[in-house]
C-alpha cells in the first residue's frame, strides 16, 4: 500500500472515530435534557374579585399563562393534593365552580346557597366545607359524586380551616354582636363548641401540625394564638394594622401573616411567638400560599393588582401582575415539590 493510501486510510478511521464520539456525546446530552422538557411545572391559581376570574400563573416561568372566567366575586378557594382541582366559591352567587387544572377550564357549577366564602378541603380529599355566609350554613360536598350532601346551621360563616387529622374544622363567625370561632366535629357534622369574641373575626388558620391555631380579627393589631385542645387563647402575635391572612406551613421555619397596613408578609417565630421579619410587597395584601417544598410564598395584591412572590429565606421579592382586585390564591404541589407524607 502507497504512503499516500495509508494516509488516506489513517484519516477516515480518524474521522470514523470521531464522529462516533461526537454521537455519543449528543445522545448523552439529549437524554441529559429530556427530563427537563418532561419535569411537571407547579402552577399557582388568583382569584381577581372584580374581574370575575381565576389567574393561572406558570410558577418557573412567573407569568400568567391562563385566565378562566368564573362566577361573580370569585371568594373562597381551594385545590386538591393531587393538584388536578381547584374549587372557587363566588361570593356574588350562589356558586362553586371545580376548575380542571389539566385543561384549566371550569368542568362543572355546584348551586350551595347565597354567598359562598371561604371553602376548605378535608387531609383526604373526600369532602369540601363551603361557608355560606347569605344562607347562614356550612355546607359539605361530597367532591367523588360534587354533589352537596350535608349542611349544618352556622350563623354568618366567613372562612373554614380543618384540622391536619380531619376531625374536626374552626369557622370564623362574623354574626354581628355574637362573633366567634365555631368548632365542627366532621364525624357527627355539629358544632361541639364557641369561642366567644370581642372582635370580628378575619381569618383563621391551623398550624401544620395542628398544635396551635392562628386567627385575626378587624382592629386588632396582633394574631391570636389558640390552643386548639383547651379552646384558650394561650399568647399574641404583634402586627402591623389590619393583619389578615395567618398560617403556619408544611416545611416552612416561620409562620406567617398578610398585613393590610403597611403592606407587607410579616414572618413570626411559632416557637416564640415573635415577629422575625417584615417584607414589603403590594397594596393592601390580602392572602398567601405557600409553595409545597416550604421556600416560596405567594402573596395576592389586591391594591396594585400583582402577587408579590416572596423568598422566604432572603426576603427577595418579584411582582407578577394579574386581574383587577386579587384576593385568595392556591398552589399545586408538583411531583419536585410534594413533601412526604403530605
Amino acid at each position: 500500500m502507497s504512503r499516500h493510501n495509508i494516509q488516506t486510510f489513517t484519516g477516515f478511521r480518524w474521522l470514523n472515530a470521531f464522529v462516533a464520539v461526537g454521537a455519543l456525546a449528543f445522545a448523552g446530552c439529549t437524554q441529559m435534557m429530556q427530563p427537563a422538557f418532561a419535569a411537571p411545572v407547579a402552577k399557582a391559581y388568583v382569584a381577581n374579585f372584580k374581574d370575575n376570574t381565576v389567574s393561572v400563573i406558570d410558577t418557573d416561568a412567573r407569568k400568567v399563562i391562563a385566565t378562566v372566567p368564573v362566577s361573580a366575586g370569585p371568594h373562597g378557594m381551594a385545590i386538591t393534593q393531587d393538584g388536578r382541582t381547584v374549587y372557587v366559591s363566588g361570593d356574588g352567587s350562589s356558586s362553586l365552580d371545580v376548575i380542571d387544572t389539566a385543561s384549566d377550564k371550569v368542568v362543572k357549577t355546584i348551586n350551595v346557597g347565597k354567598a359562598p366564602n371561604g371553602v376548605a378541603l378535608t387531609p383526604d380529599n373526600r369532602l369540601l366545607l363551603v361557608a355560606v355566609y347569605d344562607d347562614n350554613r356550612v355546607v359539605f360536598i361530597d367532591t367523588t359524586t360534587q354533589t352537596v350532601v350535608a349542611a349544618i346551621p352556622v350563623p354568618k360563616p366567613h372562612t373554614i380551616a380543618i384540622s391536619p387529622d380531619g376531625k374536626s374544622a374552626y369557622v370564623t363567625v362574623q354574626e354581628p354582636g355574637h362573633f366567634a370561632l365555631a368548632l365542627i366535629d366532621l364525624d357527627t357534622r355539629s358544632v361541639v363548641r364557641t369561642v366567644a369574641l370581642e372582635k370580628t373575626p378575619r381569618d383563621g388558620e391551623f398550624s401544620y401540625d395542628g398544635r396551635r391555631f392562628y386567627f385575626t380579627q378587624a382592629g386588632v393589631s396582633s394574631v391570636q394564638v389558640l390552643d386548639p385542645a383547651s379552646g384558650k387563647i394561650v399568647a399574641q402575635i404583634p402586627t402591623g394594622v389590619s393583619p389578615h391572612f395567618v398560617g403556619y406551613p408544611a416545611g416552612s421555619a416561620f409562620g406567617m401573616v398578610v398585613v393590610q397596613g403597611p403592606g407587607e408578609l410579616s414572618l413570626f417565630d411559632p416557637a416564640t411567638n415573635k415577629p422575625t421579619r417584615n417584607v414589603t410587597v403590594g397594596k393592601q395584601p390580602h392572602w398567601a400560599a405557600t409553595s409545597g417544598d416550604g421556600k416560596t410564598t405567594y402573596v395576592t395584591d389586591e391594591g396594585s393588582n400583582d402577587v408579590t412572590v416572596v423568598d422566604l429565606a432572603t426576603g427577595g421579592t418579584a411582582r407578577i401582575a394579574v386581574g383587577n382586585a386579587p384576593r385568595k390564591v392556591v398552589i399545586q404541589k408538583t411531583a419536585a415539590t410534594m413533601r412526604k407524607g403530605s
